[in-house]
């Protein structure tokens, strides 16, 4: 299963995530024609589907394949894995095609249901999910407990989004209070909070760092749940608590922190380094400019603009969200599998292409740089983005392809690879 939802997560990344964003992007800066279809009904089809089909996929796929292991428990039912892929890859699919099309048969039905099969999919793997944390024979670690609360915040993220829809009622246009709702949720709420779950596990074995202590990292935890809560009701000042548990967590896991390692890190290793510090960089750039955008409220009353919020926005969905799954997939799935990555200098390459495009996109529109050069600049992040998405997918493709990995010798150490597995 993991593959399937993989390819499918690359699949929707490559057309109506990333691609969509791209088109949307130089439609803006060059001019080039949507036709018929408004803008910005587009750009809330692309935020759905970046979040709740490539991101939330890629985290399902893994997700189903890998807590099982955490916890030496039975593989997820089948029934729930292929609810899960079926019914949220339907609500996607029904998403984008019916949203921005007017004309499009049945949409006053169509968009209800997709929320509705996108409540179906997240509740599934939400139940498979937590079956594995509540199964299993080894012993309840505390980040397990970080990863259950990401694992339940997929189907409230879903809830907010089926909101956005009244049964026999779609709008062209989502009012733009539901859908902030829907995408704070999803995106801080259930992402974000799962991947310090996993990461919390991973990190030891893949980048050598001290374990993270229970204490720091269930209080960073509920610090940022606060926070994300807080961002989602529109609670003024939501953006402190967030800052406060992003750090306190950042601490916990040791990101920036040495390593317990006796040697260097292989090169792998290293990448993998390289791809979490940056990411976390980026989500605490995201935080700062929430902060400071709730400061200048306080003082002269001014609010954060669109471009403001988007800056803040995709410093935690492409920097933080997109960077770790680019980076920790290079490294995990190939462990899972019992695979070799295809090519350490391609991962490089997307890790540096990410950067350069979240640095391209977030700080223009931090600044509201809104005219000729600032448009230019973003535009171009949108093609960095993308070009970095086809040299992770061409990686994950030729990786996942290629032969498995010799189970180790009975009297040697077993690597990560088989560990996880």
């Amino acid at each position: 299963m993991i593959a399937v939802f993989t390819a499918s997560a690359l699949v929707i990344a490559l057309t109506a995530g990333f691609g969509l964003g791209l088109w949307l992007l130089l439609a803006r800066t060059l001019g080039l024609p949507t036709g018929d279809l408004v803008w910005l009904s587009l750009v809330q089809v692309h935020g759905t589907i970046q979040l709740f089909g490539f991101a939330a996929m890629f985290v399902m796929g893994v997700g189903l394949h890998v807590l099982p292991r955490f916890r030496a428990a039975p593989p997820a039912p089948r029934m729930l894995a292929w609810s899960a892929y079926a019914a949220t890859l339907s609500a996607i699919v029904l998403r984008a095609s019916a949203q921005p099309v007017l004309a499009f048969p049945g949409r006053d039905v169509l968009l209800p249901l997709s929320g509705l099969l996108l409540i179906l999919g997240t509740t599934s793997f939400a139940a498979a999910a937590l079956r594995a944390l509540r199964g299993g024979t080894n012993p309840h670690r505390p980040d397990e407990l970080v990863m259950t609360a990401g694992v339940l915040g997929a189907p409230i993220a879903a809830l907010f989004v089926a909101l956005e829809f009244a049964p026999g009622s779609a709008p062209l246009l989502v009012d733009p209070q539901t859908s902030d709702r829907a995408v704070w949720a999803m995106l801080l709420g259930c992402l974000a909070t799962t991947i310090f779950g996993v990461w919390a596990r991973l990190s030891p074995g893949f980048m050598a760092t001290p374990p993270a202590p229970r204490g720091r990292l269930l209080a960073g935890t509920a610090l940022w749940l606060v926070g994300a809560a807080g961002m989602v009701a529109g609670v003024p000042f939501g953006s402190f608590a967030l800052a406060a548990g992003l750090v306190t967590l950042v601490s916990a896991l040791g990101v920036f922190g040495p390593s317990i390692a006796r040697q260097r890190l292989v090169e792998h290793a290293l990448l993998t380094q390289l791809a979490v510090r940056t990411a976390f960089l980026w989500a605490l750039a995201g935080a700062a400019l929430l902060a400071i955008y709730d400061i200048r409220t306080m003082l002269t009353g001014a609010g954060a603009t669109y471009l403001e919020v988007s800056a803040a926005r995709h410093a935690f969905a492409l920097g933080f969200v997109t960077l770790m799954i680019f980076g920790v997939a290079a490294r995990a799935l190939p462990a899972f599998l019992a695979r070799r990555l295809w090519s350490p200098r391609l991962q490089l390459a997307t890790i540096v292409l990410v950067n350069l495009g979240v640095a391209l996109r977030v700080a223009p529109q931090a600044v509201t740089a809104d005219g000729a050069v600032g448009n230019g600049i973003v535009g171009l992040s949108g093609a960095l983005a993308y070009a970095a998405l086809v040299a992770f997918a061409i990686n994950v493709v030729r990786t996942l392809r290629g032969p498995a990995l010799p189970p180790p010798a009975r009297s040697t150490p077993a690597p990560i690879a088989f560990i996880t597995r």
